[in-house]
C-alpha cells in the first residue's frame, strides 16, 4: 500500500470513515474491499505518524497491518510456544468503556500468539475526536499563513498586538494537537503489552467486516511476542496477494471459486483472517473470525445460505439434530472454513492450520461430528465454559459461579499436531487475575483492615486507556434496591475511584471549530455509568459478575501449548 506524506493523509481522511447507517447487506466484491482497505489504510497511516512516531516499525499493507516490536529480548517459551484464542470484547466502545487494558495485558502475556477478536477502529466520540484533530491539523498550516499576512498587513498596534496572540494561541494549540489523536483500543492493548514485554507485536486484518451497513466492523488481530515467534510466509497469501501486500504473512481467506467449490464470499459477516509463524522447527498457520450469532437476511436469503452450503434450504430437511432456524448460519460459517482448510491442506501440501474462534456454538452440540466431515481428521478442542454470565444465580436458582457457554474452540488435526496439549480455558475466578481485580475494584464486603485505597492514575498507567468510544449504554438502571450492604469501606473505594475517574475525564482537552478546548461530552453520564457497571452492579444478583466482563471481557481466553 503506498505511504503517504501525513499531510496527505490528513486532508484524505478529513471526511471520516464512510460506514454508512442503512441496514443493507455489505457487498463483499474485490472492488469494495480494496475501498474499505484504503480507509483503513488510512487509519493505520496515521497511527504510525500520530502516535507511534518511529518508537517501533508499523506497515500499512493491503492484506494485513503490522506493528512491530519495539526491541526484541531473550526467549520466553522454554520450549514450547503458548497459542492462545481471545475474544477482547470491543475494546474502545460503550460496550467496554471501562476495560482494564493492564490487566488485559497480564493475561496475555501468559502465551506467545493471540488471536485477538472483535478489534475495532475508534468510534463514536473518539471518533468525532479525531476527526476534528485531523481536520485542525490539516487547516492549521493555512490558517497560520492567513493570520501572518494579516499581521503584516495590520496598520495599528492594538490589531497587530491581538493577531499575534491570535497566532501565538493557533501554534500552541496545533503543537498540543499533535498529541490529542485518540488510539483504538487494540493498539491501548498492544501498548500495554509492551509495557510488560517490548517485543510483542500485533498483525491486524487489513479492514474491519460486518454483516450489514451501519453495523460495527470488527478486525482479527494476531498479536504475538517477536522474541520467541516469527511471522512467515504463507503460501496462500502469496499467490493471493497484490503489488501492495507487502511479505505475505498474512490475509483475508480468498473464498472465490479460484480456491473453493463456489464462491462462499457473501456467506460471511465476518471473513475469517489467517497468518503464518515459526517458533523454533515449529511452523503453524492460525485461521480466525468472529463467528456470526444471528443470520440477518430474510427468509429467502436463509434459504439461499442453507442451499449454497448444505444443499437443502431448511435445517429441518437435513433430518439431523443440532442445527437449527437459530445457529445455521454459524455452522455455515464454520463449515466454509473448515473446506478452505481442507483445500489449503491439499493444495499447498501443508497440514500445519488450525482454526482458533469464538464460534458461538457450544461444544456438546450434537452436529458437530457432521460439520468436522469437512476437514477429515479435524478434532473440536474446547469444552469447559468460556463465556461470563453476569447473574449470580440462573433461572432454577442454581449459583452460575460466573460462567455460560463454552462457545471458544479450536479446531485441529491431532495427528498433525500431536506435539500439542489439549485446549485449556482461562476462567478468571479460579486465576490469580481476580485477586487483581479484587484489589484494586472490588466493593461487596469490603473492609479497610489498614488497606490504602488506590487513585485511578495509579490503576491505570496509560492516561489514556479508559477513554471509550460513548458513554456506557441504559441497559440497566442504577439500582433501587441493592442485595449486598455497601459497607463504608466499600463506599470509600467507590467515592475514590469514581471521584478520580470524574477528575480524569475533566482533565481530558479536544478540538473544536479549530481550537484546542476541554472535552466536556457527557461527563456525568460517562462517570454515573463508571459507577452503576463498576460499582453498585456487584451489589445485586442480577449483575453481580458484570463488573468482570467490563473491566476484562464476557470471554475467557481459551489456549493450547505446542513443543517447538
Amino acid at each position: 500500500m503506498k505511504k503517504w506524506p501525513w499531510i496527505t493523509i490528513l486532508a484524505l481522511m478529513f471526511s471520516g470513515f464512510a460506514f454508512g447507517q442503512e441496514q443493507t447487506a455489505i457487498p463483499k466484491s474485490p472492488a469494495d474491499d480494496r475501498a474499505k482497505i484504503v480507509e483503513y489504510n488510512q487509519s493505520c497511516q496515521l497511527i504510525s505518524s500520530l502516535i507511534v512516531r518511529n518508537q517501533f516499525k508499523v506497515d500499512c499493507f493491503s492484506n494485513f497491518q503490522h506493528f512491530g516490536p519495539t526491541s526484541i529480548g531473550a526467549k520466553k517459551n522454554n520450549g514450547q510456544v503458548r497459542i492462545a484464542g481471545y475474544n477482547l470484547l470491543h475494546p474502545g466502545t460503550s460496550k467496554a468503556l471501562f476495560k482494564d487494558y493492564n490487566l488485559v495485558a497480564k493475561i496475555m502475556n501468559q502465551y506467545d500468539v493471540v488471536a485477538g477478536l472483535e478489534l475495532l477502529d475508534v468510534v463514536g466520540h473518539d471518533r468525532e475526536n479525531n476527526d476534528s484533530v485531523v481536520s485542525f491539523l490539516r487547516e492549521s498550516p493555512k490558517l497560520q499563513s492567513n493570520l501572518k499576512l494579516d499581521i503584516s498587513q495590520a496598520r495599528d498596534a492594538v490589531t497587530k498586538k491581538e493577531l499575534n496572540l491570535r497566532l501565538d494561541k493557533l501554534m500552541r494549540d496545533t503543537k498540543v494537537a499533535y498529541d490529542l489523536f485518540r488510539a483504538p483500543g487494540y493498539f491501548k492493548i498492544l501498548m500495554a503489552l509492551k509495557r510488560l514485554d517490548p517485543s510483542w507485536s500485533l498483525i491486524l486484518s487489513p479492514r474491519g467486516d460486518s454483516a450489514l451497513e451501519g453495523s460495527v466492523e470488527e478486525m482479527v488481530g494476531f498479536f504475538y511476542r517477536a522474541s520467541d515467534v516469527l511471522p512467515v510466509i504463507n503460501p496462500h497469501c502469496n499467490e493471493n496477494k497484490d503489488s501492495d501486500a507487502g511479505v505475505a504473512v498474512a490475509c483475508i481467506l480468498n473464498l472465490t471459486t479460484k480456491y473453493m467449490d463456489k464462491n462462499y464470499t457473501q456467506s460471511f459477516a465476518r471473513r475469517p483472517f489467517m497468518a503464518s509463524f515459526k517458533s523454533g522447527n515449529f511452523k503453524f498457520t492460525l485461521v480466525s473470525n468472529h463467528v456470526v450469532f444471528g443470520f440477518s437476511g430474510d427468509e429467502e436469503a436463509s434459504k439461499r445460505l442453507m442451499k449454497n452450503v448444505f444443499g437443502v434450504e431448511q435445517p429441518a430437511d437435513l433430518g439431523m439434530t443440532g442445527i437449527n432456524s437459530g445457529n445455521f448460519a454459524r455452522f455455515a460459517e464454520v463449515k466454509i472454513t473448515l473446506e478452505f482448510m481442507n483445500q489449503y491442506k491439499k493444495r499447498y501440501r501443508d497440514a500445519n492450520i488450525m482454526f482458533v474462534s469464538d464460534t458461538n456454538l457450544t461444544a456438546s452440540n450434537a452436529f458437530w461430528p457432521e460439520v468436522l466431515k469437512s476437514f477429515p481428521g479435524g478434532s473440536l478442542l474446547g469444552d469447559a465454559p468460556s463465556t461470563i454470565s453476569p447473574p449470580r444465580y440462573n433461572s432454577e436458582n442454581q449459583e452460575t459461579n460466573g460462567v455460560a457457554n463454552s462457545y471458544d474452540h479450536f479446531i485441529l488435526d491431532k495427528s498433525t499436531f500431536s506435539n500439542c496439549s489439549n485446549a485449556e480455558v482461562y476462567n478468571y475466578f479460579q486465576s490469580p487475575i481476580i485477586s487483581n481485580l479484587n484489589s484494586l475494584y472490588t466493593i461487596r464486603g469490603l473492609q479497610f483492615n489498614g488497606l490504602r485505597l488506590k487513585k485511578f492514575d495509579e490503576i491505570n498507567e496509560d492516561r489514556g486507556v479508559l477513554i471509550g468510544g460513548d458513554v456506557p449504554p441504559e441497559d440497566d438502571q442504577v439500582p433501587t434496591k441493592l442485595d449486598y450492604p455497601l459497607t463504608s469501606a466499600g463506599q470509600s473505594r467507590m467515592d475514590s475511584l469514581v471521584g478520580n475517574y470524574k477528575k480524569y475525564l475533566e482533565s481530558l482537552v479536544t478540538v473544536k471549530r479549530n481550537v484546542v478546548v476541554a472535552d466536556d461530552f457527557l461527563i456525568q453520564d460517562r462517570t454515573d455509568g463508571f459507577k452503576r457497571r463498576i460499582f453498585l452492579n456487584q451489589l445485586t444478583n442480577t449483575f453481580y459478575y458484570r463488573y468482570v466482563q467490563e473491566l476484562l471481557s464476557d470471554h475467557f481466553p481459551i489456549s493450547i501449548s505446542c513443543k517447538n
